[in-house]
């Protein structure tokens, strides 16, 4: 494309003076021109040949990028400039312009469009196995094939999509199959065979390509696994399942026989419903302690092969109530002294009935004697993992879920006591009854206006004590509940000294009474004049009926918050 220009200077003088004249001239400079060359095409990082035509000779050319991708170096000097294509990844043009300054001074310009084409190569697959490290795959071995060898042999290409697929061979599970490396788990065989792969990628500019692989998976010894599941724990009469449904068989078929092992001696009829069935249903026995139950599964794939499995059930007697604590007796006796239990001259005693009599047999969230489970908690009430821990704030009662205060050890005489002494006394009141007696004696508390049971359970919650704002008297029933009347090792109390250490001493007050938030009509006249609440005795676990303004020792009791404190 040629450019031509024109330039033109005209001069004109005037002179003046006395008698003065004058004279003009006009100057025409010649045209200016400059041709860029013809349009062409050029392949991507193909070398190639600018080379401009400027008239008339003498002048300077300039190159510039005007449109399209850019291009190194420009702006640029020179009348023939030797380049290379940029690397593109679609097909696209370019627009460079040159401008001729010429020797008069006029500047004239043109243009030249360059297509350039995009010259993709494809990305090179290569699939290596990295996982196990032998080279003979058996079963349940973990299979890792890999791409990561793959390139993309562009300069700035890349990789961006990964497709596995199972061309033949044994049916294998896959979690994902377009990641960068496939995994699988051996299947079982009967027969060694050839699993073939292939693997496709894809590169930035759509480039596709694909290569094979293939593996040999190998045969196994035993073609069939019985699996009767979990060991269960059922409570007597209620139902329970029977599950070999997680069997395996190299054909991916079997089936299975069920069969009681061992039998409790009050079982008369035979529990499976159907025992052909791999998934089946069975009724716990009536039983009188805890027993425990054995079922095996016979596995059979269609080549007559087979393989057993055994699972154990542990029926547990229907407890007496829900979310009760028994009483911690686990020895039975006769009118005199210690007995075998299941006498049937002393028969039903408490040790061989509710949970003291098949905790053998029965996990435990926590720790404690007998049935009991107890769990110790810190100040925010978390649970304490070890429970010989001497360092706790409160204790949990994890068949009740009720949180108990634990007291402070005795360091000084009330009211000089703090505010959780064991020594501390109160009377019994309380604000929503209708009965009892204000402390107005406040020597046997640290609160200097009321030694009674609302100022301290008001005086606890204040403090956010283990965690709680809830704390209260206990129920007649919930205080019983914790009481431990079989032996307690190394205590003549009925509470656990390992879950409950601080007891008022009977020295003190000459008893050890604890306060319910029980009423009793002992000594009313009528249902407005209740002038009694009951008492627990911690020696002997017997209860006293005392006139509100006795003054007994307090222990506390919450239920669990709702953010599980």
């Amino acid at each position: 494309m040629l450019r031509r220009a024109s330039l033109s200077v005209v001069a004109s003088f005037l002179l003046l003076g006395c008698g003065g004249g004058g004279s003009d001239s006009n100057d025409t400079v010649e045209n200016a021109s400059v041709n860029a060359g013809n349009d062409f095409s050029v392949e991507e990082k193909a070398e190639f040949t600018l080379s401009a035509i400027g008239s008339p000779a003498g002048g300077t050319y300039t190159w510039q990028v005007i449109e399209g991708p850019s291009m190194e170096g420009f702006p640029q000097e020179g009348k023939e400039l030797k380049l290379a294509a940029p690397d593109v990844k679609t097909d696209t043009s370019a627009t460079l312009k040159v401008e001729y300054l010429a020797p008069s001074g006029a500047l004239v310009s043109d243009s030249i469009k360059i297509a350039i084409g995009s010259r993709n190569q494809l990305p090179v697959p290569l699939i290596e196995q990295i996982a196990p490290e032998n080279d003979v795959l058996q079963y349940k071995d973990e299979v890792i094939l890999s791409a990561e060898g793959s390139v993309d042999p562009d300069e700035n290409g890349k990789i961006i999509e990964y497709l596995w697929d199972q061309v033949s061979g044994p049916q294998l599970t896959f979690e994902r199959n377009d990641q960068v490396t496939l995994k699988f788990i051996h299947p079982l065989l009967s027969s060694n065979e050839t699993a073939r792969f292939k693997l496709t990628l894809v590169d930035d500019e759509d480039g596709q390509s694909s290569t094979e692989f293939s593996l040999t998976l190998y045969k196994n010894a035993q073609v069939v696994f019985a699996d009767a599941g979990q060991d269960l724990k059922v409570i007597e009469f209620n139902k329970g399942e029977l599950d070999a449904t997680a069997s395996l068989s190299s054909s991916g078929e079997y089936s299975c026989l069920w069969e009681q092992l061992e039998r409790p001696k009050t079982q008369l009829e035979d529990l499976i419903a159907d025992p052909t069935l791999c998934k089946t249903t069975f009724t716990a026995p009536d039983v009188d302690t805890a027993s425990l139950l054995k079922f095996q599964v016979t596995v059979s794939e269609p080549g007559g092969f087979t393989d057993k499995d055994v699972m154990e059930v542990s029926v547990q007697r229907r407890a007496v109530g829900e979310n009760l604590n028994d009483t911690g007796q686990q020895r039975c006796f006769d009118s005199e002294t210690v007995i075998d239990c299941e006498s049937d001259a002393f028969p039903k005693q408490d040790a061989e009935l509710g949970r003291d009599s098949f905790i053998q047999n029965e996990g435990k969230t926590g720790a404690g004697l007998a049935s009991f489970d107890f769990t110790k908690l810190d100040d925010n009430a978390r649970p304490i993992i070890d429970s010989s821990s001497s360092d706790f704030s409160c204790v949990k009662d994890n068949n009740t879920g009720l949180i108990w205060e634990v007291k402070q050890p005795n360091i000084a005489t009330p009211p000089n006591a703090p505010l959780r002494d064991t020594r501390n006394t109160y009377t019994w009141f309380l604000t929503n009854y209708p009965n009892g007696f204000r402390g107005t004696d406040a020597s046997t508390c640290l609160n200097n206006r009321y030694c009674d049971a609302q100022q301290y359970i008001d005086d606890v919650n204040e403090t956010n004590y283990c965690g709680g704002r809830n704390w209260r008297l206990p129920t007649f029933t919930e205080f019983m509940g914790i009481f431990n009347y079989g032996e307690v090792s190394s205590s003549s109390y009925v509470l656990d000294p390992n879950y409950f250490p601080a007891i008022a001493s009977p020295q003190w007050n000459n008893n050890s009474f604890y306060w319910t938030s029980q009423l009793s009509i002992e000594g009313a006249t009528d249902n407005s004049n209740l002038i009694e609440a009951y008492a627990f005795d911690m020696q002997t676990g017997e209860t006293v009926e005392l006139e509100h303004t006795t003054k007994a020792y307090i222990r506390l009791v919450r239920e669990v918050s709702s953010n599980g404190n």
